[in-house]
């Protein structure tokens, strides 16, 4: 039997000298990836947090008074709230409604676009976050991508479009996705197809942003090294620019402008600070290799904004935005490691001045514009008169009534009541048709057409709603133009562009209307004028002048000639909110001796038969106010006398 040796130790031969106890190798430390990422990444929390907390406040103080509602917030929201949307060609609509039915934003909302609003505060936060994602993997300090976050959420430009209803707001979150995944450096087989998907769904919300698909590729060639993977990338970056310029050109060329667009004149009006930086930022970008495609991107946009042929759309102020606020920080700051890589050397000084004198010019600009262009959309509330004139027409309109209107107020009278089949955005009466020989040249003229059933005629129609949108629209609609024309306001709220007309349409005719209109002002006149003598009956400075006019209520004046043989009292003709202008229609009767006349004085309107019975009857003391309804029938008081006749036979 052969000997072995033991590769244990040798126990010592004394017990005294073993050691207690036995030294072990310690174990290697438990892998923690979440407090490594935690460790990683909690100074960009620290500096994020914040920041959400900066743009959702300075976004939520006033968003659903400020800016104007406009007519494509109201046909968007619209169509998400009545389900007249369908996968997979609105996808944007579709996202839209994933927060704003399920949160229940409608039941929360006083105006149906406001609910909308709600959803595109959700999309500015998550814009942020993205946002930051990009500026930090593109290798931005985290102050100038602080920067970058307040120019993309506070600025006077990017708070207007932030907050109006565009499905390209969220087609923006994909495009900042899909190059936040395409400056992945490592699992670049996930992250790549993953940005391609992104990319795919800015595409499917807003078709426009087929535009960044190039540079989304651009910006993943940069990241591999291999010649075969960028060889695939070049060649699936040129198919997407030809296919995806190709189209866009063809849309913009000739485009005209949508109701409620905005014109670039107006964008320039609101920010020009940052529209004059943002070509500045884009070329300055160019100088660095990896805010070359983000710069390419926005030239290019700078470029399609200001071509003359044809309106450009929203979509490219709305994706030029986060690009502008991206770069400008990013290239100040690479600039500034630019200027210490070169310090003590001649050329650092006159950089040094020239970026110094820059970055105080920039400082003072924004100092002198953007508190007064922040101002208004943080306080004012231009909504306001279309809020009054939906509480009008809630409250004097029948709800069968048949009115004209923007989609932004028929959505909110629909959700009072109105019918659908009644209430008629102006958008939907046909256009005027060119004559063949005023038919641009190449214009396709349509050998058939199939059938579309129209609304009717401007005729069937009560009241036309003049919106500044409505206002605004520059298409020639034949019916529209008519129902303006041939109706007489009967309430106005507001002033200036943001003023709201409610006219009463007259299917006969202007001219008719206030031939017929002024016969009844005669009657009224000479039967106030008898009430005016009686001595029961004291009218106040005010209700004298109109009475005196003829503006008062045929109705009115009956009553009063009843009252007159029974009571002693005091007169006033208030003007209802919107119609001071109009026929006073709302009678307080005060100087009654007790609360209980004043009672028995109300339950004697009430009693009135119709016509003369009052829609409401409100008593405070010894005053008695009684409002009427808001059409009076004709012929209810007797021809005035001919006083020229009556004296020649006297």
């Amino acid at each position: 039997m052969r000997d072995t040796v033991s590769t244990l130790p040798a126990l010592p031969r004394d017990l005294n000298e073993l050691q207690l106890p036995i030294p072990v190798q310690p174990r290697p430390p438990r892998p923690r990836p979440l407090r490594t990422w935690f460790r990683r990444h909690g100074p960009d929390f620290a500096w994020l947090a914040p920041l959400l907390t900066l743009a959702g406040f300075v976004h939520a103080a006033g968003m659903t008074r400020s800016p104007g509602f406009t007519e494509v917030e109201g046909r968007t929201v619209a169509r998400v709230t009545d389900g007249a949307w369908s996968l997979p060609g609105d996808l944007g609509l579709a996202q839209l409604a994933a927060w704003i039915e399920p949160a229940g934003a409608l039941e929360r909302a006083e105006h149906t676009v406001a609910a909308g609003r709600e959803a595109m505060l959700v999309v500015l936060l998550l814009g942020v976050v993205l946002l930051w994602v990009l500026a930090r993997r593109l290798g931005v300090a985290r102050p100038a991508a602080a920067v970058a976050v307040v120019l993309f959420a506070v600025s006077p430009l990017a708070l207007h479009v932030h907050r109006m209803v565009h499905v390209e707001n969220v087609a923006v979150l994909w495009t900042l996705l899909a190059f936040a995944l395409a400056t992945a450096r490592r699992r670049q087989f996930v992250a790549f197809p993953a940005a391609g998907v992104a990319a795919l769904l800015a595409v499917a919300t807003e078709a426009t942003f087929l535009l960044f698909a190039p540079f989304v590729v651009w910006t993943m060639w940069q990241q591999v090294r291999t010649r075969a993977r960028r060889l695939a990338l070049t060649g699936l970056g040129a198919a997407a620019a030809v296919g995806g310029y190709a189209y866009v050109l063809v849309t913009l060329i000739g485009r005209e402008p949508l109701p409620g667009e905005e014109s670039l004149g107006d964008l320039w009006a609101l920010d020009p600070v940052l529209l004059a930086l943002t070509p500045v930022a884009a070329i300055g970008a160019l100088l660095f290799r990896p805010l070359r495609p983000l710069g390419a991107a926005l030239l290019t946009l700078v470029l399609l904004i200001v071509l003359p042929a044809g309106s450009a759309p929203v979509a490219l102020t709305v994706a030029a935005v986060p690009l502008a606020a991206l770069l400008l920080p990013a290239g100040a700051h690479r600039l500034a490691v630019r200027l210490i890589a070169v310090r003590g050397r001649p050329e650092a000084t006159p950089l040094g001045i020239m970026a110094t004198t820059a970055a105080a010019v920039l400082v003072v600009a924004v100092a002198a514009t953007w508190p007064g262009e922040l101002r208004p959309l943080l306080r004012d509330n231009p909504i306001a008169p279309v809020e009054q004139a939906e509480r009008w027409l809630e409250a004097n309109v029948p709800r069968d009534g048949r009115l004209v209107v923007d989609h932004t107020m028929r959505a909110d009278l629909l959700r009072s009541g109105f019918g659908a089949g009644g209430v008629l955005p102006f958008t939907s009466f046909r256009t005027a048709e060119l004559p063949a020989e005023a038919r641009p040249l190449g214009a396709a003229v349509p050998v058939a057409q199939r059938f579309e059933p129209r609304p009717p005629g401007w005729t069937h129609y009560d009241y036309v709603v003049s919106t500044a949108a409505l206002r605004a629209d520059d298409t020639d609609r034949p019916d529209v133009r008519a129902a303006l024309a041939e109706s007489t306001p009967v309430a106005e709220f507001g002033t200036g562009d943001d003023r709201v007309e409610i006219r009463a349409i007259h299917p006969f005719g202007r001219e008719v209307a206030e031939a017929v209109a002024a016969d009844e002002r005669r009657r009224v006149q000479y039967a106030a004028g008898q009430l005016m003598r009686n001595d029961a009956l004291t009218f106040d400075a005010a209700a004298r002048e109109i009475a005196a006019a003829g503006r008062i209520d045929p109705r009115l004046v009956i009553v009063l000639g009843k009252l007159s043989g029974t009571h002693e009292l005091d007169i006033a003709l208030p003007a209802l909110p919107g119609e001071d202008a109009g026929t006073r229609r709302q009678l307080v009767l005060s100087g009654l001796p007790t609360d209980d006349e004043a009672a028995r004085l109300a339950l004697w309107l009430l009693g009135q038969p119709a016509p003369f019975t009052p829609a409401n009857v409100d008593t405070d003391g010894t005053t008695v106010v009684a409002t009427y309804s808001l059409a009076a029938p004709g012929g209810l008081l007797p021809a005035a006398p001919d006083i020229t006749t009556e004296e020649s036979s006297s």
